[in-house]
């Protein structure tokens, strides 16, 4: 009997910027997996040390490693990008060596970073390229600034998704306006923040479970990197049930979290729906929750992959992820701050063969021409 081997999937969690970086202390010292690689990447030295700081303080019932990197050490002397994304995008491609290396033998990248600033918005897009030009498949977590930030933060965020989402092959848009409306008035800043990446760390740690781990019916990196390969936007989402009759509303729960909306996911070409349970699931249950997605879709021609898993250490009795793909982007002039949004990335026809040329032409080159 063959099992699956997890050493064989390499997945890599990176923030890249000060969000980013925050984002990954909080979600390596919490993680489950002490196999996933967890890094930061900054152009700022201070960020850095106290991103470690603060996972070494919070990880002391986890092994779980957490690499911080400094890029453009020779541009910026250490001291961040200034707000500016040019900046960390030129300290990015001077330290395109040591991203390489960082990213050499991932299968998966799942990146976060906070948009509006410097490093996130303009260091992300050529972590992007790398990945791409390696073959590595590439899942993104964003964030955009609160409106109270003033147009040109908003401005500079909407620039970089747009770059982003060219390059990612999937990218997950989270407000920071939403956690106003999300949460009570009360609530402190930095617990609001920590919320954003408590949801953000239980979709990231059910991908990693669903690749990772072998159920009664698998879903493997093979068919993770289908579905995000289908063109159009993508919804994404975990609902929890408590009992074998709210699978279904586990289903509806996952594509309502207050932080990430999308309208809707008719029309969507492609599907996974991973159902992790603390006992087996009834077969009518399972069949009503299928049932229920395939009304949620409106067609009966998108590719349903499912899988289930039993888990005894569920805190409760199930726990339902939702990937749809290839959804009919809406008419808008600009991205909703709300809504999932998603492009694809061309696949490469030939792995990564080692060589730099690509990588060594300065951005703003490589992209002339792409509209």
């Amino acid at each position: 009997m063959w099992e699956k081997d997890a050493t064989k999937i390499n997945i890599h969690v990176i923030g890249v910027g000060g969000c980013g970086g925050n984002a990954i202390s909080n979600m390596s010292s919490a993680s489950a997996h002490s196999t996933i690689r967890f890094s930061s990447i900054n152009t700022d030295i201070s960020a850095l040390n106290q991103c470690q700081n603060l996972s070494h303080k919070q990880s002391q019932e986890h092994s779980t490693k957490h690499e911080v990197v400094l890029i453009g050490e020779h541009t910026t002397k250490g001291f961040g990008a200034g707000a500016n994304p040019e900046v960390a995008k030129h300290a990015a491609e001077h330290s395109i060596e040591l991203l390489k290396a960082l990213i050499a033998d991932d299968t998966l990248i799942i990146v976060i970073a906070g948009l509006g600033g410097g490093t996130g918005s303009g260091a992300t897009s050529v972590l992007l390229d790398l990945a791409s030009e390696m073959g590595i498949d590439a899942l993104c977590f964003v964030t955009l600034p609160f409106k109270s930030e003033g147009d040109k933060r908003k401005e500079i965020a909407y620039h970089a998704l747009e770059e982003i989402k060219r390059k990612a092959n999937a990218t997950l848009v989270l407000s920071n306006d939403a956690l106003i409306t999300a949460l009570d008035a009360t609530v402190g800043i930095i617990s609001a923040f920590r919320h954003c990446d408590t949801q953000m760390q239980r979709i990231v740690e059910s991908i990693i479970t669903m690749l990772t781990s072998t159920g009664y019916i698998n879903v493997d990196i093979n068919d993770f990197s289908h579905i995000l390969s289908l063109e159009g936007d993508t919804a994404l989402g975990v609902g929890v049930a408590h009992s074998d009759e709210t699978l279904c509303d586990a289903l509806t729960h996952a594509l309502k979290n207050p932080l990430v909306q999308t309208n809707h996911i008719k029309g969507t070409q492609g599907v996974i729906v991973q159902l992790s349970c603390q006992q087996e699931p009834s077969l009518a249950m399972y069949e009503s929750m299928l049932a229920e997605l395939q009304t949620l879709i409106d067609s009966s021609r998108a590719l349903i992959i499912s899988g289930v898993t039993i888990s005894e250490e569920l805190p409760h009795f199930a726990e339902v992820l939702v990937i749809a793909t290839g959804i009919p982007p809406d008419a808008q002039s600009e991205p909703s701050s709300e809504k999932i949004v998603e492009m694809k990335r061309p696949r490469l026809s030939q792995p990564y063969n080692g060589k730099s040329e690509y990588l060594d032409t300065p951005t703003f080159v490589r992209l002339k021409g792409k509209g």
